[in-house]
């Protein structure tokens, strides 16, 4: 059954500028230093922190509550399998959200296409594939 599920997306230019204004201060408070890792990995680094960031508002849109409650960008983890596939690592609060809310499935599927990336979440309470970290 479908607890719920988000979309949005995001102008890779204005994360781009973030960086670039803000440099780790932003990334930190974002982005996991697994996540940072992966990204500055990439071709285009500012691409992959916008699909991230797409990722984690479309999570918060998903479940329904935005930041509150005390769930912090770090809590909510973009991971890549080793083909590629994207999905999410909870942790502290969102990792309690997601139990509470009895959620067993988060799917997530990422695009972009400069200058945009999108992301979109569709929770379920079926199998679990999210909590493999």
């Amino acid at each position: 059954m479908v607890i719920g599920t988000g979309i949005d997306i995001v102008n890779m230019d204005r994360i781009e500028r973030m960086i670039a204004r803000w440099g780790d201060f932003f990334l930190g408070r974002v982005f996991t230093e697994k996540e940072i890792g992966w990204c500055q990995r990439r071709t285009r680094p500012p691409e992959c922190f916008a699909t991230r960031f797409a990722a984690k508002e479309a999570f918060l849109k998903a479940i329904g509550w935005g930041l509150r409650h005390g769930i912090q960008w770090v809590d909510i983890e973009v991971v890549n399998d080793s083909m590629g596939k994207p999905s999410f690592c909870f942790h502290q609060k969102a990792k309690e959200v997601f139990n509470t809310l009895h959620i067993k499935k988060a799917l997530l599927t990422l695009s972009h296409d400069r200058p945009y990336a999108v992301a979109h979440v569709l929770l379920e309470d079926g199998n679990d594939e999210s909590s493999d970290c």
